[in-house]
Order: structure tokens, then C-alpha cells, then sequence
């Protein structure tokens, strides 16, 4: 089990905030791995806003603000512009065009795509173990189903929204503002429609009072707040898919063709794996493995994935996924939803068979979330090397499929 060394490698680089610096000498770090492995390496440059988590509601919010203020004066004028401020929160949350790119400024920062190469070296791991004989697997990539293993690299912010004596109510708080933002437009529309209905406008001001308190706590925050060393989420999915990546050099999946994505800005609206599949021109049939926030908990793999519309995974993939855990460990269990989306979601809008590896506890909860407190002293080994052996032993599963008859480039249908 290698992974856990290239986690303790990455996590001495620091935070790797969203467009930052230091996202940017991970990216150098993981191309120079992956290089020393033997993979055909090339850095995917993009432009993104940073802090969509706080700053695009924050925008949104502020703008009904003064619609509805505007409203006093044009209850049809303010009406169209709450109405047409939302459009990037919900095409946000759709994973649309549309979305907080029309309000924040952007910025730079880059995936890190790898492909084997014909002759491929087999580098010594980070813990200084040695390195094991090239094999037939330094030939080249592969033919057959490209399977694209992906980790985002970036962390998120540490900030008092995520802080522990407030997780509890971090669900109902973004209920609640969200809540608000379509009470605000109803109930103005309401009360322009029925000038008599005084609860309307209660309404109204009512959910505008909450947007105001709401809108200054996510700027406060943001204010406030720190990027973290980010050893769980998601040092660990990247170690991971590292290690994978060194073993598939010495053990290559016949009828998998490997693709290692490590997508940018995920922290910042999955802007890195958006990007990607935007410029990507992948084979039909392509399947993704998702690996983000394996270092603490109970290793789960996700069922689906939404916030305002659920997108459920492929079914065969999370059967097949099923299977391989009852045969690996009783402690890997399924998880039907998160409360923020995963690189998995893009890749499901776009059509493609995904599934993702997370760990979480018994609420579901994931350890030191966007915490201060998520640095490798508390991240746990245990979990990551099951993670490495889970996605090792599926990815074998996968190949097996292809190799016994599944259409190579083609669905997963009839693999069963």
C-alpha cells in the first residue's frame, strides 16, 4: 500500500486553496510524480472564480436586495431583476452555463491530465521503498474502455460555515437561504398581483430580512477564513488515485485504458472537471471513478448526487460496486446523497458512468470538513489503504467485465 506515503508528501506542500499559489505547486508536484512514473503528463490551464461557495450567493443575495428595494418605487422592474439574479444560482446548481461566472471574477488555475507512455519507469514511491520491475504495462496504454480515475487537489476554505458547533445547522441553513431567495420574488409578485394581501409583503420582507443577516454572515466568513491543509478532502483521493496510478505500471487491467484526471478549483463549483470534460474528446462508452474525502470514517460509495435535481449513477456500476465491497470489507457501505456536490455530478449531467469513493461517518457527516482541523495528524491510514485496495479490486472487476464481452467503447449494458 503506497498511498498513504504520497499523501504524508503532498500535505508538507501546504494548502492548495482554489486558484492559488499553492494549488499551483501541487499541480508542479503531481506532474512531476506522475512523470517519474513513466505517464505522459500535460497540465490543462483554465480560468475560474475562486469562492463560489461564499461570494456567488453573496452577489445573488445582494442583488434581490436591491431589487426588492427597487421594487417600492417598480414592483415589475424590481420582479424581473430578482428573477434574473437567480438565474445564476440555479444554473449553479444545475451545473449550466449560466451560473456564478456571470457575477465573480475569475482567475487562473489547471487539471493535471496523465496517460501511460510506451516505456514507462517504475519510480521508487515517497516512503523510499524500492521500486519493482518494469512491466508489461510500460508498453503503452492499454486498448479498451478508458476509465478516467479522478481526484481533485484543491482545498477549500476553513470559515465559520463549516466550523463544528455549526455543522448541525448547515443543512437547514442552506435550506432556509434558499428558502428566502424564492419567497423574496413571491411574495413581491404577490403583492403587485393582489395590492390588498398584506401578508404578501410580509413575506417578502421577511424572507429580505434573513438574505440581508445571511448575506453578511457568507462575506464575514469568507472574510474571515483560511484556507486548510486539506488532508482529508481531498489529499486523500489524490494519494489514492497516485498509488493506482504507480500499481497500474506494474499490473496493467487488460480491457481498461487509464486516464488520471486531477482537477483544480472542485472547491470552487467542480470547475476544474467541468473544464475538462468540455475539452476532453473521450471515447463513448467512457467510465469515471471519482475519489474525494477517503481519509476518515466509514468508506462509502455514493448512489447519486444533487442538489436540486438528484442524478443517480449508473446502476450497473453501483452494483458492480456493491458486489466488490461484499468481497473486499463488511465496512464499506453505500451513501445515497451529500449536501454538496462531488466532481461525480458534472460527469453525470454530461452522461457517462461515474461513481464515487467517499468516507463518512455513521450521520453521514464527513470527518473534519472543510475544517481547520483536517491536517494529516487526524487523517486515518486504515481508511485509505482499504480505499486503495476497494478501488484497486473494482477496477479489476471493471476489466473483467470488458474482457468477458462487454462492448469495448460501449455501455455498461449486459455486463450483469
Amino acid at each position: 500500500m503506497e498511498a498513504w506515503h504520497y499523501l504524508e508528501s503532498l500535505c508538507r506542500l501546504g494548502p492548495r486553496g482554489s486558484g492559488t499559489d499553492g494549488e499551483r505547486r501541487a499541480a508542479a508536484w503531481l506532474s512531476e510524480q506522475l512523470a517519474a512514473l513513466g505517464y505522459a503528463v500535460e497540465i490543462q490551464p483554465f480560468r475560474c472564480p475562486r469562492h463560489t461557495l461564499y461570494l456567488g450567493p453573496a452577489a445573488v443575495i445582494a442583488g434581490v436586495l436591491m431589487a426588492r428595494a427597487l421594487a417600492g418605487w417598480s414592483p415589475p422592474l424590481g420582479l424581473a431583476l430578482m428573477i434574473l439574479m437567480l438565474v445564476p444560482l440555479v444554473g449553479e446548481m444545475l451545473g449550466a452555463r449560466l451560473n456564478f461566472d456571470l457575477l465573480l471574477p475569475k482567475g487562473p488555475s489547471q487539471n493535471v491530465v496523465a496517460q501511460l507512455k510506451p516505456g514507462a519507469p517504475v519510480a521508487a514511491p515517497p516512503g523510499g521503498a524500492s521500486p519493482t520491475a518494469p512491466s508489461a504495462a510500460g508498453e503503452g496504454p492499454s486498448a479498451g474502455t478508458t476509465v478516467v480515475i479522478a481526484a481533485h487537489y484543491d482545498t477549500q476554505r476553513g470559515t465559520w460555515l463549516f466550523a463544528p458547533a455549526f455543522r448541525p445547522w448547515l443543512r437547514p441553513f442552506f435550506v432556509t437561504v434558499y428558502a428566502a431567495l424564492a419567497l423574496a420574488p413571491l411574495g413581491t409578485a404577490l403583492g403587485w398581483a393582489f395590492p390588498g394581501a398584506r401578508w404578501a409583503g410580509l413575506v417578502a420582507d421577511g424572507a429580505t430580512v434573513w438574505l440581508a443577516a445571511t448575506g453578511a454572515f457568507l462575506v464575514l466568513a469568507w472574510a474571515t477564513g483560511r484556507d486548510v491543509q486539506g488532508a482529508n478532502d481531498n489529499g486523500s483521493g489524490v494519494a489514492v488515485a497516485l498509488a493506482l496510478a504507480r500499481r497500474w505500471v506494474r499490473e496493467p487491467i487488460p480491457g481498461l485504458n487509464p486516464l488520471f484526471l486531477f482537477t483544480g478549483c472542485e472547491e470552487a463549483g467542480t470547475r476544474g472537471m467541468r473544464h475538462f470534460l468540455a475539452a476532453a474528446d473521450l471515447p463513448a462508452g467512457t467510465v469515471f471513478l471519482n475519489l474525494d474525502n477517503v481519509g476518515g470514517g466509514r468508506l462509502r460509495y455514493l448512489q447519486g448526487e444533487g442538489m436540486l435535481v438528484y442524478r443517480r449513477y449508473d446502476p450497473e456500476l453501483v452494483a458492480l460496486a456493491r458486489r466488490v465491497a461484499a468481497r473486499v470489507s463488511d465496512a464499506i457501505a453505500p451513501l445515497e446523497n451529500l449536501l454538496l456536490p462531488t466532481d461525480a455530478l458534472p460527469v453525470a449531467v454530461a452522461g457517462f458512468p461515474v461513481l464515487t469513493l467517499l468516507a463518512a461517518g455513521d450521520d453521514g457527516g464527513i470527518p473534519h470538513y472543510h475544517w481547520h482541523t483536517d491536517v494529516l495528524e487526524n487523517a486515518e491510514r486504515a481508511v485509505v489503504e482499504l480505499t486503495e485496495a476497494f478501488a484497486w479490486a473494482l477496477l479489476q472487476a471493471l476489466g473483467r467485465r470488458v474482457s468477458r464481452g462487454g462492448e469495448q467503447g460501449g455501455s455498461l449494458s449486459g455486463w450483469n
